[in-house]
């Protein structure tokens, strides 16, 4: 048994007359390839609910993602998403700004 589906005649046809076109390979591919279910603006949202509370799980991340949404998400849409824009699964931690203490070698020169 095959692993994916054999392209129909019509199919085959489109990407010979793709190609016949003077189109790239990728150019190709996503024209004919399968559509994102997630937009950029999406991927925005879910990253702000990412970094609002770094500590959520990621059932409580889909779930709050979910209710802003008028399509259902899967968990695994999820963790794929936030893997392509650079989160692990690791909680992350913030920045801790520091200030440097003065000295006054430091002020030399200011007035």
């Amino acid at each position: 048994m095959p692993k994916r589906r054999e392209l129909t005649d019509f199919e085959c046809e489109e990407i010979i007359g793709l190609h016949k076109g003077k189109h790239s390979y990728n150019e190709i591919k996503e024209l004919l390839g399968r559509s994102k279910i997630l937009t950029n603006r999406d991927n925005r949202q879910l990253i702000k609910i990412v970094k609002n509370n770094r500590s959520k799980t990621l059932e409580e991340i889909t779930e709050s993602f979910n209710t802003g949404l008028n399509i259902s998400v899967s968990s695994s849409t999820v963790r794929r998403t936030l893997h392509q824009e650079g989160y692990s699964e690791h909680a992350a931690k913030k920045n801790l700004l520091f200030q440097r203490k003065i000295k006054k070698n430091d002020l030399v020169g200011v007035v």
